[in-house]
């Protein structure tokens, strides 16, 4: 799981993981079957890669990708009765 704290991006968390786990992205590009311009070009910062690349490298890595809310559970808006037409 990551758990992202402070204004870290994604793909700065990615690039981390890759590093402490010592593989290139070169044998990421390999076994993903993309080049390895298009792998480092997604996790420059402010790339904004496409979720199915984000969610291809954690797969690969073993990592997952989980939300949680900050402070407070998020409550649900109530909706209003719907009024009818007929009387």
């Amino acid at each position: 799981m990551i758990l992202m704290t402070g204004m870290k991006s994604i793909e700065e968390e990615i690039r981390n993981i890759i590093k402490n786990k010592g593989i290139s992205l070169y044998r990421i590009a390999k076994d993903l079957g993309v080049s390895w311009e298009s792998l480092y070009r997604s996790l420059l910062n402010g790339a904004n890669p496409k979720w199915n690349r984000i969610k291809s490298l954690l797969d690969y890595l073993d990592y997952e990708f989980m939300l949680k809310p900050k402070r407070r559970e998020v409550k649900p808006i109530k909706s209003k009765p719907s009024r009818s037409r007929r009387n």
